[in-house]
C-alpha cells in the first residue's frame, strides 16, 4: 500500500507563495534604491565618501548597500541588505540630498512593504536571514559561520572552558593479522582556557585496556606498545602543555573519565594550555568487507569541549583501500548519543552543513596544519615509534569553524570487497 509523505518544504506549496512574495520585495527594494543611488551619483555623489557623508551612513553600511541592489537576484538582495534602522537613514539623506519626491516615494513604500514581510510573514529579519540560506546559495556560508561563532561563544560561556583548535587523526596501515588494519589515533585539545573560574576541562572516550580479553578482536596500547592503565600512558609529554598533576582520570568500566583542572584564565596573559594524546588501536578497522555486505568504517570524534575549530584527519597507506574516497558525517549526539557508519537508523540526526572533505596529498609534508605548526612534526614522530613510513601515507581532511558543540564529525569509508 502506498503511503502519503508530505512534500519536502521546498516544495510546499505555502512555502513557494513566500518565496515569490521575498522575490517581489526584494525585486522592488533592488529597482527603487539602485534609482536613488543613480539620482544621487548624478548630482556629484558618486563614490562612497560622498555616499557615506550625504546618507550618514559608515563605510560598510554603505559598501553593503551598493553590493546589494547590484545583485541579480531578489532574493540576494534581501539577503545582503543592510537593515531596516540604517534603510530608514538611508531614505532621510536621500530626501536631504534632493534625490526628488517621486524616487524618494518608491523607495519609501519598498521599505514599507519590507518591514511589513518581515513583520507579518516571517517574524523577524533573524527568520528571514535563516529562510534565505537555503534559497540564496551565496548567503549560506556566512549565515552559517555567523550562528555558529555565536553558539561557540555561548557554550564556552555555559560550560566555562573553550578550545581555540580539537583535532583528531586516523593513521590507517595495514596489520598484522589478516583482514585487519592498525591505527595510530592523534587527538589534540589545543589552547586550552577557562572563561569562568570555575570551569573544568572535561574528556571522554579514552579507553584502558592493558591487553587483548577473551571474545575481543582488537587490541589498544601506546604508542610504543605499553598497556593504558592510565592517561600518563595516552599523554604525548613533547606536545602538551598540561602538567601531569592538573590531569584526573577516573575509571569507568572501559571508559576513563579525565577532567584538566588549573586552566588559564581569559584570553591574556597565559597562552592556552594544549593536551596531545595518542594510542595504537591494532586490529581494530577491516581491510574489506564480506562478500554481500554494505559494510563501512569511519574515523571521527566529537566537538568537545566548544572550540573555535575542529578537524578530521585520515590518513591511509598507499596499500590501504586504494581508490576509495571518504564520505563526510556530520551528526547530532545529543539524544541518541555517538553512532556507527553503518547504523542506517542515524540517517536522520544528520546535519546539514557546507563543509567538505579535502584530498590533501601524500606524505607528511602535505599534511602541513596552519592552526598547529607542529603538527606534522607529531604525525612523524608517531609512525616513527610504530616503525611505519610516514612517506607512504596519503590524506583527507575535514576542516570545520566552530562546530556545533558535541555533533560526531567523522570521515567514512565504503569498504571494497574482499580480494
Amino acid at each position: 500500500m502506498a503511503v502519503k509523505t508530505e512534500l519536502p518544504g521546498a516544495d510546499r506549496p505555502a512555502d513557494l507563495a513566500l518565496r515569490r512574495q521575498a522575490e517581489a520585495v526584494g525585486e522592488a527594494l533592488q529597482l527603487s534604491v539602485a534609482d536613488m543611488l543613480d539620482r544621487l551619483a548624478a548630482a556629484g555623489r558618486r563614490d562612497q565618501k560622498a555616499l557615506q557623508a550625504t546618507l550618514q551612513l559608515s563605510q560598510s553600511v554603505v559598501s553593503r548597500l551598493m553590493s546589494s541592489v547590484r545583485q541579480g537576484d531578489p532574493l540576494a538582495t534581501l539577503a545582503s541588505i543592510p537593515g531596516q534602522e540604517a534603510l530608514r537613514q538611508m531614505l532621510r539623506g536621500a530626501s536631504r540630498a534632493g534625490a526628488g519626491p517621486d524616487c524618494v516615494a518608491r523607495v519609501q513604500q519598498a521599505i514599507d512593504d519590507y518591514e511589513a514581510f518581515v513583520d507579518t510573514q516571517v517574524g523577524d529579519r533573524a527568520t528571514l536571514d535563516a529562510v534565505l540560506s537555503d534559497w540564496v546559495h551565496e548567503s549560506r556560508a556566512s549565515f552559517e559561520l555567523r550562528h555558529k561563532a555565536a553558539a561557540f561563544k555561548a557554550m564556552s560561556a555555559l560550560r566555562g572552558v573553550q578550545a581555540d583548535l580539537v583535532f583528531t587523526t586516523g593513521i590507517l596501515h595495514p596489520g598484522g593479522e589478516p583482514g585487519r588494519l592498525d591505527c595510530l589515533g592523534l587527538d589534540g585539545v589545543l589552547g586550552c582556557r577557562r572563561t569562568r573560574p570555575s570551569g573544568v576541562l572535561h574528556l571522554f572516550g579514552y579507553t584502558l585496556m592493558p591487553d587483548r580479553e577473551d571474545g575481543q578482536d582488537h587490541r589498544i596500547t601506546g604508542l610504543a606498545g605499553q598497556p593504558l592503565r592510565s592517561m600518563a600512558d595516552v599523554l604525548v609529554p613533547a606536545f602538551s602543555t598540561v602538567p601531569p598533576e592538573a590531569v584526573h582520570t577516573e575509571r569507568l568500566g572501559d571508559v576513563v573519565q579525565t577532567t584538566v583542572g588549573g586552566l588559564p584564565l581569559g584570553r591574556v596573559p597565559l597562552p592556552g594550555a594544549d593536551l596531545v594524546c595518542a594510542q595504537h588501536l591494532h586490529g581494530m578497522h577491516r581491510a574489506w568487507r564480506a562478500p554481500g555486505s554494505s559494510a563501512t568504517t569511519g574515523i571521527g570524534g566529537q566537538a568537545e569541549p566548544p572550540t573555535a575549530c575542529f578537524i578530521v584527519d585520515v590518513l591511509l597507506h598507499e596499500d590501504v583501500w586504494p581508490g576509495v574516497q571518504p564520505e563526510l558525517q556530520v551528526l547530532d549526539t545529543v539524544v541518541r548519543g555517538v553512532a556507527h557508519p553503518d547504523d542506517a537508523s542515524r540517517q536522520a540526526d544528520r546535519i546539514d552543513t557546507l563543509e567538505s572533505v579535502q584530498f590533501l596529498g601524500r606524505g607528511p609534508d602535505s599534511f602541513r596544519m596552519p592552526e598547529y605548526p607542529r603538527y606534522t612534526e607529531l604525525v612523524r614522530q608517531a609512525c616513527e615509534t610504530a616503525a611505519w613510513d610516514a612517506g607512504r601515507l596519503r590524506g583527507y581532511r575535514c576542516r570545520v569553524r566552530y562546530p556545533i558543540y558535541g555533533a560526531q564529525i567523522g570521515l567514512g569509508f565504503r569498504l571494497p570487497d574482499a580480494p
